[in-house]
C-alpha cells in the first residue's frame, strides 16, 4: 500500500474512531441520567414511605395511650357521711400502667346511702349434731427413752368419738413432744452468804363472818406478825394492820334487806334534798340523811343491819339541817380514820362545808365554799370558794391549793410568783391525778388556757388557740399528758396536751350543720389504745364512735345505736362499756361496747318489744355491773329492781317490793351507792315507805365464796 493510501485510510480510521468514542460516551451519559432519575424516584419514595411509617408510629403511639380508671374507698367523712367511692379517669401518659396524680383528668364521688334498718329475723334453722367434745392427755416421758433422752412430756389432743371421755389411740389427731434440756454438768460450789436477819412467822386465823353479810360462814386471815401500822411484832397475835389477805365463805346467800326505817309506818323517812348516803369501809357503818319526823333532816348511822340506826350529829337544832343537798357526802379515807365531808346548814352561820370523823365521832365547820362537787387530788379534797379561789383541805382547815404541805415554803413562793399573771384559776375546768393538777385560767392576754403544776411544783402552759378561749370537758390523764374534749372552731373534736407543752387534735368529725356535741351523753373513756365517746353527725342523733391513739383512725361503732349514754351515762367494766341507748325497733334498752363495730351492740331488752326499759342507774363491780332497772321474767313484770351483769348475761337478783303489779319505785330519791361489800339504794317496800335497801354484791365482785347448803 502506497504512503498516500496509508494516509487516506488513516485520516478516514481516526473520525471514525471519534464518532464511536462520542457514541459511546452519549450511552454513558444517558446511563447516568437514568441512574439519576431512578434515585431521585427512590428517594421520593423513601421519603413518602418514612413519612407514612412516621405517621403510623404516630397513630400507633397514639393508640398505647391507654385510658385508665382508678377507683378510691372513701371513709364515713364529709361529703360521703356512710363511706362511698371515689372514680378518677385519666390517660396512662407515661404509659407505666397506673393512673398517677398528674394523669387524672376528672374525679366522680359516689356516696352510700343510709343504711336500713335491719330486716326480719329468720326462721331457726335445723339442729345441728352435737360437737365431739375435745380430750386432751399428757405422759410424762422418762429419763433415757428415745424419743426424749433427757426426759419429758408427751401431750396427745383430739375428738371423743366415741364419747367414753378416754382419748383413745384412734382419736388422737395431734401429738406435741416436750422434751427436757440435757442435763448440764454440777458447777462450783458458791462462797456462803451472810446470813439473814430472823424472819417474822406468817399467821392463819379462822374467824367469824361479819353478820352483816353473812349469819353462816367464815373468814380465813392469811397474814405475817410483823408489826406492819399498829400492830406489834412478834407478838403471835394477828392485828389488823398484819393481814395480808382474806378467804370468805358463807354457807348461805349473802344478805340482802331493806337497811332503814326511820319513820315507822309507810310514812317516807327520804325525800329531795334529804336523801344522801355513804358506806365507810374501815368504821363498817352507813351514813346517811333522813327526816325521822322529830329532828328534821339530819345525818343518821347504821351499824350495817336493820334496826341499829341511830341519830349521828342533830347540826341544825331548831330545823333541817340537810347534810350534803348540793355537794352530797363525800369520803377521805384518813390512817386516823373515815372522813366524811358535806355542806349543811346549823341555821346560825348559813350554808357551810362541814367535816366529820370517826376517829373521835366528831362534826365540825370548815367555812363557806361554792356548792360543786370537790375534786379528789393529793390525800385531800379541792372545793371553790365563794370568791372563785380554789382551796384544799384533809379535814384540818382549808389552805389555799398552792399551799399544800407536800411543798416547802420555797416551792409554795415559786408556784406563787408563777401563777400571778393569772386569774380566774380553775374556773372552766380543773382536773387532778397523781401527778400533777390541771386548770383553766385567764392570762395577761384575757384568754383562757390550759394549765398544769406537777407535784414537783412546775408550772406548764397550753397555748391551743392563740386567739381565742380554749373550753375542755371530760378531761381523762394519760401518763404525763391530758386528754379531753376541746371546742375546735364551730364543733367539739378530741384534744391531747401533750407533755412537752405541745398540743394536737385527734378528731375531725364533720357535722352536716352546728356541733357534734362530743362526749355530752358518754362523756370520755378509754379502752386498750381506743377512746370511746358519743358525738352527732346529724342533728340530735348522738351515735357511739371511737378514735385509735396509735393509729389515728376514726369510725362509727354502730348506725343503730341512739343517744348513748343521755338517761343515766357509763359504766367501765372488763374492758367494756355498759351504758342505756336507743334503738329504732325497742326504745331505750341497755347497750355495750368493747371499741369494736362486732360488740357494740344491745346487750339485752329488759323489755321485749317496742316499749323501752326505764333504767335508773348503772355502777361497775368487780368485773361486771349492777343495774337498776324496771324488766320483766318470764313476761311478768318486776317493776324498778337491782339486775347483775356478767359477761353477756344479766340476772335479777333483788326486788325491795316483789309481787304482780307492784314498783319499787327504786331511786325515785337518791343514788346508786357501792361500797366494798354492798350496794344501797333508796327503794319502796309497800309497807315501810321509802327507805334504804341494802344487797351483798360479794359473789358478783368475786370476793365471798358462797356454799349454800
Amino acid at each position: 500500500m502506497s504512503q498516500e493510501d496509508r494516509t487516506w485510510e488513516e485520516d478516514t480510521r481516526e473520525p471514525e474512531e471519534d464518532q464511536h468514542e462520542e457514541r459511546q460516551e452519549h450511552r454513558h451519559n444517558r446511563l447516568f441520567s437514568a441512574l439519576q432519575v431512578i434515585a431521585v424516584i427512590l428517594a421520593m419514595l423513601l421519603a413518602v414511605y418514612n413519612n407514612a411509617l412516621i405517621s403510623s408510629q404516630e397513630e400507633q403511639g397514639q393508640e398505647t395511650q391507654q385510658l385508665l380508671v382508678e377507683t378510691e374507698p372513701l371513709g364515713p367523712l364529709a361529703p360521703c357521711h356512710e363511706g362511698g367511692i371515689r372514680f378518677n379517669l385519666g390517660s396512662d401518659s407515661n404509659m407505666n400502667g397506673v393512673l398517677d396524680t398528674t394523669e387524672v383528668t376528672s374525679d366522680t364521688v359516689l356516696c352510700h346511702g343510709l343504711q336500713g334498718l335491719s330486716g326480719p329475723q329468720g326462721q331457726p334453722g335445723l339442729n345441728g349434731d352435737n360437737a365431739f367434745v375435745q380430750l386432751l392427755a399428757s405422759q410424762i416421758l422418762p429419763l433415757g427413752n428415745n424419743s426424749c433422752p433427757s426426759g419429758g412430756t408427751i401431750i396427745t389432743t383430739g375428738l371423743d368419738v366415741n364419747g367414753n371421755s378416754i382419748l383413745e389411740e384412734e382419736e388422737i389427731t395431734n401429738s406435741t413432744l416436750l422434751c427436757n434440756g440435757a442435763i448440764g454438768a454440777n458447777g462450783t460450789s458458791g462462797t456462803s452468804g451472810v446470813d439473814g436477819s430472823s424472819g417474822y412467822s406468817a399467821l392463819v386465823d379462822k374467824v367469824p363472818a361479819p353478820t352483816y353479810l353473812c349469819r353462816d360462814g367464815f373468814v380465813i386471815q392469811f397474814g405475817v406478825d410483823d408489826g406492819t401500822g399498829e400492830g406489834i411484832a412478834g407478838n403471835a397475835i394477828q392485828e389488823e394492820d398484819e393481814v395480808r389477805d382474806r378467804l370468805n365463805f358463807c354457807f348461805e346467800p349473802l344478805r340482802s334487806e331493806r337497811l332503814t326505817d326511820v319513820v315507822n309506818g309507810v310514812a317516807d323517812s327520804m325525800t329531795t334534798g334529804c336523801d344522801q348516803g355513804i358506806w365507810l369501809p374501815n368504821a363498817e357503818r352507813f351514813v346517811f340523811s333522813a327526816n325521822d319526823g322529830t329532828v328534821g333532816c339530819e345525818l343518821f348511822v347504821s351499824g350495817g343491819e336493820m334496826n341499829t340506826t341511830n341519830l349521828l350529829h342533830d347540826i341544825h337544832p331548831n330545823g333541817d339541817g340537810l347534810p350534803g343537798q348540793y355537794i352530797g357526802l363525800n369520803y377521805l379515807e384518813h390512817q386516823k380514820g373515815d372522813l366524811i365531808f358535806f355542806d349543811a346548814t346549823n341555821g346560825v352561820d348559813g350554808r357551810a362545808l362541814w367535816a366529820y370523823s370517826t376517829l373521835n365521832n366528831s362534826t365540825w365547820s370548815l367555812g363557806l365554799v361554792e356548792w360543786e362537787e370537790p375534786i379528789s387530788w393529793a390525800e385531800g379534797l379541792l372545793f371553790t370558794l365563794i370568791d372563785g379561789e380554789t382551796v384544799w383541805t384533809n379535814g384540818t382547815e382549808l389552805l389555799p391549793w398552792h399551799h399544800h404541805p407536800m411543798w416547802n415554803l420555797t416551792v409554795r413562793q415559786q408556784i406563787a410568783t408563777s401563777i400571778s399573771p393569772l386569774t380566774h384559776l380553775g374556773q372552766a375546768w380543773m382536773h387532778a391525778d397523781e401527778n400533777a393538777l390541771w386548770f383553766s385560767a385567764r392570762d395577761a392576754d384575757d384568754d383562757v388556757e390550759a394549765y398544769r403544776v406537777t407535784t414537783l411544783g412546775t408550772l406548764s402552759a397550753w397555748s391551743v388557740n392563740p386567739f381565742g378561749n380554749l373550753e375542755l370537758t371530760h378531761p381523762l390523764s394519760d401518763g404525763q399528758s391530758l386528754l379531753a374534749i376541746g371546742m375546735k372552731g364551730t364543733a367539739k373534736q378530741l384534744l391531747r396536751l401533750n407533755d412537752n407543752g405541745t398540743s394536737e387534735w385527734l378528731s375531725s368529725i364533720a357535722p352536716s350543720m352546728g356541733d357534734t356535741n362530743m362526749g355530752e351523753g358518754m362523756g370520755l373513756h378509754r379502752i386498750g389504745d381506743n377512746l370511746v365517746y358519743d358525738a352527732e353527725v346529724s342533728t340530735n342523733e348522738a351515735r357511739v364512735w371511737t378514735t385509735n391513739l396509735a393509729n389515728g383512725i376514726t369510725l362509727q361503732l354502730s348506725p343503730e345505736l341512739l343517744s348513748p349514754g343521755v338517761q343515766v351515762g357509763v359504766a367501765q367494766a372488763d374492758g367494756r362499756l355498759l351504758f342505756d341507748c336507743i334503738t329504732p325497733s325497742g326504745g331505750t334498752e341497755v347497750c355495750v361496747t368493747d371499741a369494736t363495730p362486732m360488740g357494740t351492740k344491745v346487750l339485752h331488752e329488759l323489755t321485749p318489744g317496742p316499749l323501752s326499759t326505764n333504767i335508773e342507774a348503772i355502777m361497775a363491780v368487780g368485773n361486771g355491773w349492777l343495774l337498776i332497772a324496771e324488766g320483766t321474767i318470764n313476761g311478768t313484770g318486776v317493776g324498778t329492781s337491782l339486775w347483775t351483769v356478767e359477761g353477756e348475761a344479766i340476772r335479777h337478783v333483788y326486788n325491795p317490793w316483789p309481787g304482780a303489779s307492784n314498783s319499787s319505785q327504786a331511786l325515785t330519791y337518791g343514788e346508786l351507792v357501792v361500797g366494798d361489800t354492798q350496794a344501797f339504794f333508796i327503794a319502796h317496800d309497800g309497807s315501810s315507805g321509802h327507805e334504804w335497801h341494802r344487797w351483798s354484791h360479794g359473789e358478783l365482785s368475786d370476793d365471798w365464796i358462797v356454799i349454800d347448803r
